[in-house]
C-alpha cells in the first residue's frame, strides 16, 4: 500500500510517522481519480481520535501520491508483545479488548478496518494499546459505484456454492511454495499487463504467478474495490468470496487474531491458501490444544465472532466487547450464594442480607462527602454553617438584587450536588452491589465525579467571601460547573489521558487540579485579577512537572481569564499554546473548548474573519470526534460563529447558526436557564438586522421573562436585555 518513514515536525517539535501511500491507474481508474479516492479514506481516518488508535495529524498530496502524517510510537506489535514471553489469557484478553475499542471507534465513524491482525496493532512503552495501518479501510456507508457492473460467476470449492471471482489452484503453485506455513501474504494483486495474478509476501516478494480466472471479474472486485485485499490467515468468509465488507468483518478477524493470542495457534488450519480457504468459508475451526487454559466462555464467545455467516455474528463490537469483559465468575458466586442459602435459609439468608446491607452503606457515602461544601436540601433540618456564610456574605455585599441571586444559586446548586450524590451512588453500585460495572470503570467515574465535588468545593468557598463582582456573576458561575452526564460516559472517558502511574507525580497532579479549579471558580465568578495571578502559577508548574493534559486545561482556564480581563492578544497566544499541548496529549474535550474560544477571540475580538473559520472547522472536527454530551459546546461554537458573520454583516448566516445554537441548547438545558436567554438575544440581533422586527422582539421579550425570573430585575444582565 505504500511506504513510511520516520519524519521530525518542527513546527510542533516532534518526531512523526509519515505514511505515502500508492495510487496507481489502471481497471477504468484514472491516477487522479485513484489519488482522489485514496485522499477522501485518509481524511475519513483522520476523523478519527480516540486512545486506542494510532493518531493521525495531517494528510495531503506529495506528487503524485496521498500521504498520512501519524504519531509516532515506540513499542512493539502485539505480535511480538505474544512471543516475547508467556502471557496469562487475562493478560491477553485485556489488550485485545483495549484494541477492539479502537475498531469500535472506527465502526462508529463508519469506518472499516478490513486488514485487523496482531501486527496492525502497537503496545507502546507506556502499555497503551493502539490500531494502526488502515491502509485498507473503507466507509461503510460508501456507495458500490465502484462495484462491478456484471454478476460475479459462482464456482464451487470445496462442496461450498459462493461467488468466488477467482479460483486459486494449489497445483498451479511451484512446488517450492505449494506447503507455506505463514500464510501472512498481504494481498493478491494481477501482473501487470497479463492475465495471470501474483501473490506477494509482506515483504513484497512474489511467492508465483498463476492463471487468473474470469480476470475482468476479478479486476473490478479486487482493483476497484478492494474486496479480496487484506491478510489470508486473519481474513472473514466474505472477503474471501468477494462479497461486501462491513464492521462485521472486522469483528472476525479480530477474533481470529485473539484466538491465536490466547491459544498459540489460529482457529482456521491450512498450509495453503486453497485449504485455508475451504476451512474458513465452511466454518471448520479446529480443536483448541489440549493443555489450553483459557475457559470455555471466552471460546464461547470467540467460536460467535467466527461465525460463517455474518449476521450470525454478534450485532457489533460493542456486544462482543461486553461479552469479553463480563466475567461469569462473579454471576458464578452470585449462584452459589443462592444455592447455600436454599440449603442453610436462616443462617446464610441472614449473611447474605447483612452483606447486601454493607454493600449497599458502603454507597450511600456521597452526602457525608458534600458536608462543608453544600449539603443536600433537606438533610439538616436548619441552615448548615456554609450555607448560613454564603447568605450572609451576598447580602453583606449591599446588591438589591443579592437575596434573588442567593435564592435562585441556592436552587441551581441544590439540583446539582443533588444528581451528584445520586451518580456516586449508582455508580458505586453498578460495581459493588449489582455487579455489572468492572473496577476499572468504577476509577474512571468516581474520579470524574471527584474532579466535580472538587469544583463545587472551590466554587461555594469564593462564595462565602462574596464582592459584589461574585454575587453578580454567581449564579452563572453555578451554571458554569461541568456538567455530569460525562461522568456516565464510558467511552469519553476512557478518551482522557490517564493520571501518572508514578504515585508521587500523581499526588503533585491531582493537587494541582484542586488549585486549578479553585482558579476556574474565581474565575467564573467574576474575581479575574486573583484568578489570573493564581491560574499563571498553576500553569507553570503543570508545564514543570511535564503532564501535558494538565498542562492544556490549565492554559485554557489561562486564556478564557485574559480573554475576560480585556487582552486579547495575550489570550490568543495562551489559547494556540494550550491547543497544541493539548494536540500532543489526545485531549479532544480541551481542543474543543479552545478552538471554540478562538472563534471569539480572533474573530469577533480582533476581526480575522477567515483564521476564525479555520479555527471553526478546528472545533467542529474535535467536537465531533467526542461523540454523545457535545450539544451544549457544539451550541457555544455557533453562537461565536454567529457573532462573527453578524460583525461582517452576513445577518442572514448570522441567523441560521444562532437559530441551531438556541434550538441546541433547548434539547438539553432546561427552559428557564440563563443560556437560553442569552441565545434568544442573540438570535433577536439577527432577526433585527433582517427588519424581522416582531421576530426580534418575541426572542427579547423571552430572554427578559428567563432573566428576570432567574436574576431578579436589579441584576445588571436584566438591565443589559
Amino acid at each position: 500500500m505504500g511506504e513510511v518513514y520516520a519524519a521530525y515536525d518542527p513546527e510542533l517539535d516532534r518526531k512523526v510517522a509519515v505514511k505515502l501511500l500508492r495510487a496507481q491507474p489502471g481497471n477504468g481508474v484514472s491516477q487522479s481519480e485513484g489519488r482522489a479516492r485514496i485522499l477522501r479514506e485518509a481524511q475519513a481516518i483522520a476523523k478519527l481520535s480516540h486512545p486506542n488508535v494510532v493518531v493521525v495529524y495531517d494528510v495531503g498530496t506529495f506528487q503524485d501520491q496521498v500521504f498520512i502524517a501519524m504519531e509516532f510510537l515506540e513499542g512493539h506489535t502485539v505480535g511480538y508483545w505474544l512471543h516475547a514471553k508467556e502471557r496469562t489469557w487475562k493478560e491477553v484478553v485485556r489488550v485485545f479488548l483495549a484494541a477492539g475499542r479502537g475498531l469500535l471507534a472506527a465502526h462508529e465513524k463508519d469506518l472499516v478496518h478490513r486488514d485487523f491482525k496482531p501486527d496492525n496493532v502497537m503496545v507502546d512503552k507506556e502499555g497503551q494499546v493502539r490500531v494502526m495501518d488502515f491502509g485498507l479501510a473503507r466507509q461503510m456507508n460508501e456507495k458500490a459505484a465502484d462495484a462491478p457492473k456484471t454478476p460475479t460467476p459462482t464456482r464451487t470449492i470445496t462442496g461450498v456454492s459462493a461467488p468466488v471471482p477467482v479460483e486459486i489452484i494449489p497445483d498451479t503453485l511451484p512446488a517450492e511454495n505449494r506447503d507455506v506455513e505463514d500464510l501472512k501474504w498481504t494481498r493478491v494483486v494481477p501482473a501487470a499487463g497479463s492475465t495471470r495474478i501474483q501473490v506477494l509476501l509482506d515483504d513484497g516478494r512474489p511467492i508465483d504467478t498463476m492463471p487468473m480466472v474470469t480476470s475482468s471479474a476479478f479486476e473490478a472486485n479486487l482493483t476497484r474495490t478492494g474486496s479480496m485485499m487484506g491478510t489470508p490467515a486473519y481474513m472473514s468468509p466474505e472477503q474471501f468470496l468477494g462479497k461486501q465488507s462491513d464492521a462485521r468483518t472486522d469483528q472476525f478477524s479480530f477474533c481470529v487474531a485473539l484466538y491465536e493470542g490466547l491459544y498459540g495457534e489460529r482457529p482456521f488450519a491450512g498450509k495453503t491458501l486453497f485449504g485455508l480457504t475451504s476451512n474458513v468459508v465452511q466454518g471448520q475451526v479446529s480443536e483448541p490444544p489440549a493443555n489450553s487454559k483459557v475457559p470455555a466462555w471466552i471460546r464461547k464467545i470467540l467460536l460467535r465472532g467466527l461465525k460463517v455467516d455474518a449476521s450470525q455474528r454478534y450485532p457489533s463490537m460493542k456486544e462482543l466487547l461486553a461479552a469479553l469483559e463480563r466475567d461469569p465468575a462473579v454471576a458464578r458466586k452470585k449462584i452459589a450464594l443462592v444455592a447455600a442459602a436454599m440449603v442453610l435459609p436462616l443462617i446464610v439468608g441472614v449473611g447474605v442480607r447483612q452483606s447486601m446491607r454493607a454493600q449497599r452503606s458502603m454507597c450511600e457515602g456521597g452526602p457525608d462527602k458534600l458536608a462543608g461544601v453544600w449539603e443536600l436540601a433537606g438533610s439538616r433540618p436548619t441552615e448548615t454553617a456554609r450555607k448560613e456564610a454564603i447568605h450572609k456574605a451576598m447580602l453583606g455585599t449591599g446588591k438589591p438584587y443579592a437575596e434573588k441571586v442567593y435564592e435562585n444559586v441556592s436552587r441551581a446548586l441544590n439540583d446539582y450536588v443533588g444528581s451528584w450524590a445520586s451518580m456516586y451512588r449508582e455508580t458505586c453500585e453498578s460495581t459493588q452491589v449489582r455487579g455489572d460495572q468492572s473496577a476499572d470503570v468504577l476509577d474512571l467515574r468516581m474520579s470524574c465525579l471527584n474532579e466535580r465535588l472538587d469544583g463545587v468545593k472551590a466554587l461555594t468557598q469564593v462564595f462565602t467571601e462574596a464582592t459584589g463582582e461574585v454575587v453578580e456573576k454567581a449564579l452563572s458561575a453555578v451554571h458554569g460547573l461541568p456538567p455530569l452526564d460525562r461522568c456516565s460516559d464510558v467511552a469519553l472517558l476512557r478518551m482522557v489521558v490517564r493520571p501518572p502511574d508514578d504515585p508521587k507525580v500523581r499526588i503533585q497532579v491531582e493537587e494541582l487540579r484542586r488549585r486549578l479549579a479553585q482558579v476556574k471558580a474565581l474565575y467564573d465568578a467574576g474575581r479575574w485579577a486573583r484568578a489570573m495571578e493564581i491560574g499563571s502559577v498553576v500553569a507553570d508548574e503543570a508545564r514543570t512537572l511535564g503532564h501535558t493534559p494538565l498542562t492544556a486545561e490549565a492554559l485554557s482556564v489561562l486564556g478564557a481569564i485574559q480573554d475576560n480581563a480585556g487582552q486579547p492578544a495575550l489570550a490568543e497566544r495562551t489559547y494556540e499554546d494550550a491547543y497544541w499541548t493539548a494536540e500532543v496529549s489526545r485531549h479532544d474535550e480541551v481542543r474543543a473548548e479552545i478552538a471554540t474560544a478562538q472563534v471569539w477571540v480572533v474573530g469577533y475580538l480582533q476581526c480575522r474573519y477567515k483564521e476564525a473559520e479555520t479555527w471553526a472547522r478546528y472545533a467542529d472536527g474535535a467536537i465531533r470526534r467526542l461523540g454523545g454530551h457535545r450539544e451544549r459546546l457544539q451550541s457555544w461554537l455557533l453562537n461565536n460563529l454567529g457573532s462573527v458573520y453578524e460583525l461582517q454583516g452576513r445577518s442572514a448566516d448570522a441567523l441560521r447558526v444562532q437559530q441551531e445554537a438556541l434550538a441546541l441548547k433547548e434539547s438539553v438545558l432546561p427552559a428557564d436557564h440563563p443560556d437560553i436567554a442569552l441565545s434568544l438575544a442573540n438570535t433577536a440581533v439577527s432577526f433585527q438586522a433582517l427588519g424581522r422586527n416582531s421576530e426580534a422582539l418575541n426572542h427579547i421579550d423571552r430572554s427578559i421573562a428567563i432573566l428576570e425570573k432567574a436574576l431578579g430585575p436589579e441584576h445588571p444582565d436584566f438591565a443589559n436585555q
